[in-house]
């Protein structure tokens, strides 16, 4: 499966994992941090993430493509 995230709205973590949450349709329980971002993306079958606006990306945001390269997840910016 192919996903697109954007950038933009990652730099912040409350925006972050609101938004991650609704890409990647995460459960109610989801608990809106990054080990549980970690956990919930391990269980899921990803080939690859596109990046919008990875240029546009601050803090939390390469926090959060942290999380992805650990997971050796294909990342590829558009």
């Amino acid at each position: 499966m192919e996903y697109t995230i954007d950038a933009l709205y990652l730099n912040d973590r409350e925006t972050a994992h609101d938004y991650l949450a609704e890409i990647f349709d995460f459960p109610d329980y989801y608990g809106r941090n990054l080990d549980a971002l970690y956990d919930c993306l391990s269980e899921m079958q990803i080939d690859r993430i596109y990046i919008k606006n990875a240029d546009e990306g601050e803090y939390y945001f390469y926090s959060v493509l942290d999380v992805i390269n650990d997971l050796d997840i294909e990342i590829e910016n558009i």
